[in-house]
């Protein structure tokens, strides 16, 4: 399954589905409001019902594959090797949490019972629906109006013009507004997708570098869970 084969959300459309799962779960949880930092973990397994399984077996004892989702079994996976490091564990979380409501419903029309696949996220393969998946856990982790009033808090007088400069604003939000489960990079992608950095300091390692790269296939496993998991 390709991933053209799913429709194409815009940003806005994104920011918005994000939205609506944290006002869903404001309502199921009895909250006005929800404050960072945003509980991903309790998302996944208490409102949506999803088991979080944490493994290095099978295709996850490479370190490229962080994570993956099975919408048939209810299972969300993440590679052991990054389950320490709190940003990217809560990213990857958030980011299969965004395959759940951008795209379950699509691939269940698509799959057939004899093809159980689940959706695997690699560090280093972006086509369309993984970059849907990651624009919906940044604004999951980081919602629009409260970084932008965390942002407006910090009082910020002059222009961020390096790397370092951009490094150090995402690390002020992070501490000012409590998003103890997003890391740096993750914080400065957000800020500069929201247009409060400039977009010359770009994505995924805060390198200033054009943004532009002919995804690969989405990668998707055509095996039978049993044989992707040897557990005696």
């Amino acid at each position: 399954m390709e991933s053209n084969d799913y429709p194409v959300r815009s940003f806005d459309e994104v920011e918005e589905l994000a939205n609506g799962l944290i006002r869903d779960y404001c309502g199921h949880t009895q909250l006005d409001t929800l404050t960072p930092p945003i509980p991903v973990e309790d998302i996944a397994e208490h409102f949506l019902g999803y088991a979080i399984d944490v493994t290095n077996e099978g295709l996850f004892s490479d370190p490229e594959f962080l994570g993956g989702i099975d919408f048939q079994t209810k299972r969300i996976y993440v590679n052991a090797s990054i389950v320490e490091h709190d940003g990217r564990y809560s990213f990857t979380v958030a980011h299969e949490i965004g395959h759940h409501i951008l795209h379950r419903d699509h691939y269940l029309k698509l799959s057939t019972e004899l093809e159980q696949e689940i959706l695997c996220r690699e560090e280093s393969d972006k086509p369309q629906i993984e970059l849907e998946a990651d624009r919906f856990a940044a604004a999951l982790l980081m919602p629009h109006d409260l970084i932008l009033d965390t942002f407006h808090k910090l009082y910020l007088s002059k222009k961020v013009r390096s790397v370092g400069q951009a490094r150090g604003v995402a690390a002020n939000m992070i501490k000012t507004g409590s998003f103890s489960n997003v890391s740096n990079t993750s914080m400065l992608n957000r800020l500069i997708d929201l247009k409060l950095l400039p977009s010359t300091i770009r994505y995924q390692d805060g390198i200033s570098r054009p943004f532009a790269r002919r995804p690969r296939p989405l990668v998707v496993l055509k095996k039978k869970l049993a044989s992707l998991f040897h557990r005696g």
